[in-house]
């Protein structure tokens, strides 16, 4: 017994050593594969709580931040001309892919992109004459040109590890940072609220003390902005979040019943706002749920027009058409598609009016008025008119459609030559009404029957506004 005993001791001992001393030579040869010496493994500092975490690691094992969402911000900027040679192709970064099909349809070479598994690929590489319509089209930023094929060259913000801009006391999240998934932006809002709390703690807190003083303000209600307002909500931050449209507009202009796919599915969502595979429906219910259960404020249909800051009291106005509003810190997450352009008539804003088409499919049977005349507006005219299915009228202030696409100004002639639609050139909005419009042209006023007003005049790029207000767009290459 005592023999059996011994042996048992002995074993354990010697399978405890041995398991010590398999994990050493284990641990060892993984870093010496990685380049590093043995004993001490290649390590970073987490750019959020500044702790080492391994270098290949996903995310930080200290605060939890995935390290993905600052694989832009820490890209290299490019050099103007650079290019490897050769022709320039789309470069699809899978991951950053929604599906959304806006690719396909907004490329002139039919047949260059197509949809394979939810996803956009190059299918026919040779039709490709680089417009570059592709990576205007995508919501995500996940589509750029490259002559190499191996690199993304984006047009970003110049960002710091914080995600602060050139502009002292601006910060910029979501997708106009260059990665547009929604656990992104919503990662990154809860990452900027989280910095922005700990940077109010050390600061005098009563210096502030008007009715429209806010510690910070937040612009834009998708889903960066809402995750920052909840985060800042939570801790009881004074703060005020602004929106031109409605929240979540971005999502709302998804077709109905897109299948939302939350990806990278390796990057632990960081945020306090639900996110799960979804369509576009369910996901907005889930999300206005929590807001009318929190209580976060935010202010809908007011719109920034610009920002300014005092460089001698360190604070930061907010302007918009309603008020001035003074902050401490300001978060933009206006996304990347701009602020559109609107007619400046009465009866504008009501809900029949929109300023872009989804799915023309949807109508049937209308009285539909199109105004524009450049592509996005021929293009929406082409599609509601469709098979005859809809009576639409285009009207344009401008006296040809020079400065739209060969093509579409060719499928616009046919149209019109088959009574599909009726252009009025020349002519300018006067009004709209609950189901008609007036026009003025040649002199003269014209009432136009109107279910629906789709106005696709242009916008203005968020990046016009950005340097309006001093912050800094460099181009940066990163790998696809």
């Amino acid at each position: 017994m005592d023999t059996l005993l011994a042996f048992a001791i002995a074993f354990v001992v010697t399978i405890f050593f041995m398991r010590g001393y398999l994990k050493k030579l284990t641990r060892g040869q993984k870093e010496a594969a990685a380049g590093a010496p043995v004993g001490q493994a290649a390590m970073r500092d987490c750019p959020r709580c500044n702790k080492p975490a391994p270098l290949g690691a996903s995310f930080c094992n200290h605060c939890g931040a995935p390290f993905s969402l600052w694989r832009i911000h820490g890209a290299g900027i490019s050099v103007p001309g650079e290019s490897a040679g050769g022709d320039l192709r789309p470069v699809i970064n899978a991951s950053l892919c929604i599906g959304c099909g806006s690719c396909v349809e907004a490329c002139p070479e039919q047949g260059t992109l197509a949809l394979v598994g939810h996803k956009a690929i190059l299918a026919n590489p040779e039709r490709c004459k680089s417009h570059g319509d592709c990576v205007t089209a995508c919501p995500t930023s996940g589509i750029s040109l490259s002559a190499g094929g191996n690199l993304q060259t984006l047009k970003v913000p110049l960002l710091d590890e914080n995600f602060e801009t050139t502009v002292p006391g601006t910060f910029i999240v979501g997708e106009l940072g260059g990665l547009g998934l929604i656990k992104t932006s919503i990662n990154e809002g809860r990452l900027v609220a989280d910095h922005l709390r700990q940077r109010l703690q050390k600061l005098d807190r009563h210096v502030a003390s008007g009715v429209n003083d806010y510690d910070v303000i937040i612009v834009g209600a998708g889903p960066a902005g809402l995750s920052a307002s909840l985060t800042l909500h939570e801790h009881g931050v004074r703060y005020l979040t602004l929106e031109q449209g409605e929240v979540a507009a971005t999502i709302r202009n998804y077709p109905r019943h897109k299948f939302l796919m939350a990806e990278p599915l390796e990057m632990p969502l960081y945020g306090n706002l639900y996110i799960a595979d979804s369509t576009k429906e369910a996901l907005l219910d889930v999300w206005e749920t929590i807001i009318s259960t929190t209580g976060v404020r935010i202010q809908t249909n007011e719109k920034v027009e610009n920002i300014e800051r005092d460089p001698v009291a360190g604070r930061l106005l907010v302007k918009t058409p309603r008020a001035n509003y003074w902050a401490r810190f300001v978060v933009m997450a206006i996304g990347k598609r701009g602020t559109p352009r609107r007619l400046g008539v009465p009866g504008e804003e009501q809900s029949h009016v929109a300023y872009r088409l989804i799915e023309a499919d949807s109508y049937e049977g209308r009285e539909i008025v199109v105004a524009g005349g450049g592509d996005s507006a021929i293009e929406a005219a082409l599609g509601l008119s469709k098979g005859g299915r809809n009576r639409v009228t285009l009207v344009h202030r401008g006296g040809d459609f020079n400065r739209a696409r060969q093509r579409n100004r060719e499928l616009l002639e046919l149209a019109i030559a088959e009574g599909r639609i009726h252009c009025r050139l020349g002519a300018r909005f006067q009004s709209i009404g609950e189901n008609t419009v007036e026009i003025e042209q040649s002199g003269s006023t014209v009432r136009i029957p109107a279910d629906f007003v789709f106005v696709l005049i242009g916008g203005e790029s968020p990046d016009e506004f950005l340097r309006r207000i001093g912050i800094e767009i460099v181009e940066k290459a990163v790998a696809a």
